[in-house]
């Protein structure tokens, strides 16, 4: 990859559409291979893993392809008078060598390992791969098939286990790339200072979904969103809905709501569904925990802690199962609220005013990765916005703003720093 760099080969627009070419073509080309490997390590259903992880690393590429060589021409930018006659210009060139570095974790294992490719690869990176070992049957397919069609001097796959991306670490990178819980995203970030390497983090964290009592009249479709965000993948989604937060005015139009669009969705029995599984068994136990707490918190005389549906007992970790579960008022220190859940277990809060709803998601631990707001009120939502920090904001939907490749991704504060996705990306993989 040094040699990629010292030949100069990847500073030119045909350097970089082949690549992008390439993945285009490694992608389209073994597309069922990819939707069975996500199957097998995740369950995932073959249309999710489509919408979910295919398709947009898709229209990533597409678009890398389509503005590549507008993105990488220089821009003129004005010069102080004194300056005269000289002139000024910004050009974009690849991060200095040997190669970026991409850390995939296990939730999205093609999607969050590929996208950020795209954008390295347009802004002329040769890039190493490192996909998550909690997904083998991804990881050996993402090995052979990147063997297939890069040359090692623009595309290599490093698989293992935490050993191998410690010593990946001890090396001086353009740019490293890390997608993963906050605790592991302290850990990189440590390792590649010892280098001086610049990092893009991209975390979790507790999002919350606020369903005022200015909501849209439509109960019904808001139930149904905010079940498919928190189920989809299982709950292991970065970007989902952690906790809910409901206006006592909406609460009882609401949550028979919540439970029919489960019902819809996963039928009677959701283990016999197409809801995919937890990526481990470890992962699930995990789940199974947050919910016993709460079991037991619920059991207590008197007490305002509802398990409105699914339980301990319904769940099958070793098969990486867990039931779709909604609590209502689980106990303030309860793990749920405390920690991001990354499951499909659903919390709601029952709060008496907006400042409460605001007071609450403010002494929620760590900075949101999103904030979801259900208003008919543009002010309202703006209101919010201003008051609960966060790396994106969405107004009467989940999640969607994930399917653009012309908004910038990334979180703020403990959910990561640092953007990808389109010219963003090409951006954050460039050195101006």
């Amino acid at each position: 990859m040094e040699a990629t760099h010292e030949s100069g080969a990847n500073l030119s627009l045909e350097w970089r559409r082949q690549q992008l070419l390439n993945l285009r073509a490694m992608l389209r080309n073994h597309w069922t291979e990819l939707q069975g490997a996500l199957a097998k390590d995740l369950g995932k259903e073959a249309t999710e893993a489509v919408c979910t992880e295919l398709a947009l690393v898709d229209q990533e590429v597409s678009l890398m392809l389509k503005n590549v060589e507008g993105w990488m021409k220089p821009s003129k930018v004005p010069s102080p008078g004194f300056c005269a006659p000289a002139f000024s210009k910004v050009t974009p060139r690849p991060r200095s060598g040997p190669a970026c570095l991409v850390i995939a974790p296990s939730n999205y294992p093609v999607c969050l390992l590929l996208q950020p490719l795209a954008g390295s690869l347009a802004a002329g990176n040769p890039t190493v791969l490192k996909p998550s070992e909690l997904c083998p049957t991804v990881s050996a397919l993402m090995q052979r098939l990147v063997s297939q069609y890069f040359t090692p001097g623009a595309v290599q796959v490093v698989t293992g286990g935490a050993s191998e991306t410690t010593q990946l670490l001890q090396h001086s990178w353009g740019l490293v790339f890390f997608t993963g819980s906050p605790k592991v995203g302290e850990i990189i970030a440590t390792a590649a200072a010892a280098t001086l390497t610049p990092c893009v983090l991209e975390l979790g964290g507790k999002s919350p979904c606020y369903v005022d009592e200015t909501a849209p009249s439509d109960i019904r479709m808001i139930a149904n969103r905010i079940i498919w965000t928190k189920t989809l993948n299982a709950g292991q989604t970065c970007a989902s809905i952690d906790y809910l937060v409901v206006h006592e005015k909406i609460l009882p139009k609401l949550l028979p709501e919540l439970q029919r669009s489960l019902q819809v969705q996963f039928g009677e029995d959701p283990q016999q569904s197409e809801l995919a599984r937890l990526v481990t068994a470890s992962h699930a136990s995990r789940q199974v925990e947050l919910i016993r707490e709460v079991e037991e918190a619920a059991a207590v005389e008197d007490s305002e802690t509802t398990i409105v549906c699914g339980s301990s007992e319904s769940c099958d970790p070793e098969s990486g199962y867990v039931a779709p579960t909604i609590v209502l008022n689980p106990p303030e220190s309860s793990r749920m609220l405390q920690e991001e859940i990354f499951g499909p277990i659903l919390p709601i809060r029952v709060v008496r005013s907006r400042d409460e709803a605001v007071s609450l998601m403010r002494q929620t631990p760590g900075t949101p990765l999103c904030l979801y707001v259900f208003t008919k009120s543009q002010s309202v939502f703006e209101a919010l916005c201003n008051k609960i920090p966060s790396g994106a904001a969405v107004r009467n939907d989940a999640i969607m703003h994930l399917s653009s490749s012309h908004l910038p991704f990334g979180g703020l504060g403990t959910s990561g720093y640092g953007m990808y996705r389109g010219k963003t990306s090409f951006d954050t993989f460039s050195h101006k």
